[in-house]
């Protein structure tokens, strides 16, 4: 039997919340035929053996990294292995809530020509985490990297138009959306195919061109405000998240966007966080504005 969803969740170095994920799904989905898969990206045991998911009660599928592998390489060898209608790739550090799983599913169902839809993102103390965003432009990433965009956040005017800004109330179309919950229509994925783990070797930029690549060939991409899933936001251990987001988003911009869309994007980049450098509070913002500054905008691969 086809499964309702296949959920893919990578472990890297967060046991305690991927067991917290991984019950959170067992908790609120005990009506649907699933199959849950498990990349462990580190050498530490990952114990699951008492976790049971849907209405088969199967337990979830392991896979073991002799290696730690980049977020869109471990997504991709569990969606390889995927056989559900729906796949579902999770971040580890989310909570899905009561009913979010069938309110995606039946979202998909009414929406047969949504290739990628996601839920609404809120933090632990529920306030929103703005999920549904627009392809990047100088204007928008000079409002993002300045933080200027949260002055306009009451604005409703600005908010149909820059959906940073939007309040996620309602059912709308989006350019891209943030990767910690997505559901994918399987035959979009295999015309599209799955993340590019070339272009994206660590982690960030993967879900934006996922989306970028899935509106090129005709699919929807879609946010259901109807569906809550809590989301933790960078728990996995890294070294320098900011020069990792800022390089996952460069390395989409260059493969995507001509030579001066690009760098005008670096332009408006460096105009923003420039007055962020030179009147940084502490020695250690000052440090990761500098770093990112410095940052190249790279050559298309």
């Amino acid at each position: 039997m086809t499964p309702d969803l296949s959920i893919c969740i990578v472990n890297h170095r967060t046991p305690d919340l991927t067991r917290a994920c991984l019950r959170s799904i067992a908790d609120t989905a005990s009506d649907f035929s699933l199959e849950v898969f498990v990349v462990n990206n580190t050498g530490d045991l990952l114990a699951l053996e008492s976790l049971r998911f849907g209405r088969t009660q199967t337990a979830a599928d392991i896979m073991q990294n002799e290696r730690p592998l980049g977020f869109a390489a471990n997504q991709n060898q569990m969606l390889a292995r995927a056989q559900g209608r729906y796949w579902l790739p999770l971040n580890s550090d989310t909570l899905v809530q009561p009913g979010a799983l069938q309110e995606l599913v039946h979202f998909m169902e009414a929406h047969p020509r949504c290739g990628i839809a996601g839920p609404k993102l809120v933090h632990a103390d529920g306030a929103l985490q703005p999920s549904a965003r627009n392809f990047p432009t100088p204007l928008t990433h000079f409002l993002e990297a300045s933080g200027l965009w949260q002055l306009l956040r009451r604005s409703r005017w600005v908010g149909q138009r820059y959906l940073l800004c939007n309040p996620h109330d309602h059912v709308m179309p989006a350019d891209w959306l943030t990767g910690a919950c997505l559901i994918v229509r399987a035959e979009a994925a295999r015309q599209v195919g799955c993340y590019d783990a070339e272009l994206f070797p660590g982690m960030y930029g993967e879900d934006l061109e996922w989306c970028w690549r899935m509106n090129r060939h005709g699919w929807e991409v879609m946010f259901d405000a109807s569906a809550v899933v809590t989301h933790l936001e960078s728990q996995s251990p890294m070294g320098d998240r900011a020069v990792e987001m800022y390089t996952g988003f460069y390395r989409f911009c260059a493969q995507a966007y001509s030579p001066f869309k690009r760098h005008a994007i670096r332009a408006a980049t460096l105009l923003a966080l420039f007055p962020r450098w030179l009147l940084g509070r502490d020695a250690n913002g000052r440090s990761t504005y500098r770093r990112l500054i410095a940052l190249p905008m790279p050559q298309p691969m």
